[in-house]
């Protein structure tokens, strides 16, 4: 069968596909804490997580609800 929610947890470097996926995706993000986001490209700032997906940050600095 196919799955009803996609779950993601990630730190935002996560290659987001193009075209929203067939069933709903809540991403669980990590914020980073300093330093580079990528050591071989300092100037790299990951994408958003797309627009379709329900983002729930995790972690210090988060909003509860």
């Amino acid at each position: 069968p196919r799955p009803d929610v996609i779950v993601v947890l990630t730190d935002g470097q996560t290659p987001w596909p193009h075209r929203r996926p067939q069933c709903r995706t809540v991403v669980g993000l990590f914020p980073r804490q300093g330093g580079p986001l990528d050591e071989d490209d300092p100037e790299y700032v990951p994408d958003t997580p797309p627009a379709w997906a329900r983002v729930v940050t995790i972690g210090p600095g988060a909003a509860a609800g």
